[in-house]
């Protein structure tokens, strides 16, 4: 199930435009059973739903850029091509991070909250920094990188961190839980898309992205991920 905003709300990300994807019958159906972070793994996806991997891929506004994250294992997600979705690995050790970035995929690191003086920093070779929308209040996904989102560049080779937040931070980093979509304001819209979202998630996804206006920014899956649903 798709849900499509064409300007969020949403602080952090700034006036773009930004989709939720849900499981049909359970809302993180679609986030992969292997994800730390998932209070409920026993419910997620084992596998990725080829058909709307390929759509998020192909999801660009005209002449715009769009990216994403999931936290299947990097080696299992595709590099994207000029003009496609960039796709980050999203990690949960430093060491998983440093082995994306070296088999080629952009990556980014769930760190827990008691990391906040730790980036900075230097592990083999690899750069780690904090998202810079988390070190300013008035800073957001719209104004990064001077139009060109750091979260978008298919050739980063540093990584991008963001430290736990949330009423589940305190767990990110045991293996216990900690997704940031499990409660306040992003849950609601994301359990508001298993009964609400559009069921044909790659079609309407594609619709979606050009529907966009030319040069616009998009941000997939504010929660939700490439999964296909256990039936």
């Amino acid at each position: 199930m798709l849900r499509t905003v064409p300007v969020t709300a949403n602080r952090k990300t700034g006036p773009i435009a930004v989709t939720y994807r849900s499981g049909t019958h359970e809302t993180y159906g679609t986030c992969p059973k292997s994800c730390a972070l998932h209070p409920k793994n026993e419910t997620g996806a084992d596998s990725i739903d080829a058909e709307y991997l390929a759509a998020v891929l192909d999801a660009v506004p005209p002449r715009g850029q769009a990216w994403t994250y999931s936290h299947f294992p990097a080696e299992r997600l595709p590099v994207a091509a000029p003009g496609q979705t960039v796709i980050n690995a999203s990690c949960d050790t430093v060491a998983e991070a440093v082995a994306a970035v070296a088999a080629g995929r952009p990556a980014v690191l769930a760190a827990p909250s008691d990391t906040v003086e730790s980036w900075p920093r230097t592990v083999e070779g690899v750069r780690f920094y904090r998202c810079p929308a988390e070190l300013s209040d008035s800073f957001t996904c719209a104004q990064c990188g001077g139009g060109t989102p750091l979260c978008a560049r298919a050739d980063r080779r540093d990584v991008v961190v963001f430290v736990a937040h949330g009423t589940g931070a305190k767990k990110v980093g045991t293996g216990k839980g900690g997704c940031y979509a499990a409660s306040g304001p992003t849950a609601i819209q994301w359990h508001g898309t298993r009964t609400k979202g559009a069921a044909n998630d790659a079609q309407e996804l594609r619709r979606f992205a050009r529907s966009l206006p030319p040069g616009s920014l998009l941000r997939h899956h504010v929660a939700g991920d490439v999964g296909r649903e256990a039936a």
